[in-house]
């Protein structure tokens, strides 16, 4: 039930104003660069959601957990290297290199601490949530900065971390709560 209503957060955070003006759902279709580096995490968040409320899409994803599991973790490296490469050119429509880089040690801190703990079909759930962690994370600290962060960035950010410890049944809160 937890992992239900967290769900329903992230897709509900999606909708909502992640800066003054600023919907996460509306803004990331501009051009090739945004689709590929912020549309990417935006579908990977859907998918999530997806895969917690449409059981088939679940057993499809535990079906074939090792294929897609290997197929996601290379997105989460090239969305890592991505966002890298545009911090350190220092793009001005992009996180500066200091939330890049907290973001990659939170996402690679997870996706480290997730190898081993059950089968690759039962983490998926926990990377598609760091794959699509890396400019929720580097776009919160770069908008908690600039003082600009709206309740939909904290919603949406906040059930990323949440379900990121709950997804693996390594929780202290609700330790081993399925939905």
């Amino acid at each position: 039930m937890l992992r239900r209503i967290g769900a329903a957060l992230v897709a509900v955070g999606l909708f909502l104003p992640y800066s003054p003006d600023v919907r996460v759902i509306a803004s990331v279709w501009h051009n090739a660069a945004e689709v590929l580096f912020q549309g990417l995490p935006v579908l990977l968040a859907f998918v999530y959601v997806l895969h917690t409320f449409a059981p088939p899409l679940a057993r499809f994803h535990q079906r074939h957990g090792q294929g897609l599991h290997g197929a996601l973790r290379m997105v989460y490296f090239v969305l890592a290297g991505a966002y890298l490469a545009t911090a350190t050119a220092g793009r001005a429509d992009w996180p500066a290199l200091g939330p890049v880089l907290a973001a990659l040690v939170v996402t690679g801190g997870l996706l480290y601490w997730g190898q081993g703990r059950g089968s690759k079909a039962e983490r998926f759930p926990l990377l598609l949530l760091i794959a699509g962690g890396v400019p929720t994370v580097a776009y919160f600290i770069e908008t908690l900065r600039a003082g600009a962060l709206a309740y939909g960035g904290w919603v949406f950010t906040a059930r990323a971390a949440r379900a990121a410890r709950c997804d693996s049944g390594h929780s202290s809160w609700g330790a081993g709560t399925a939905g």
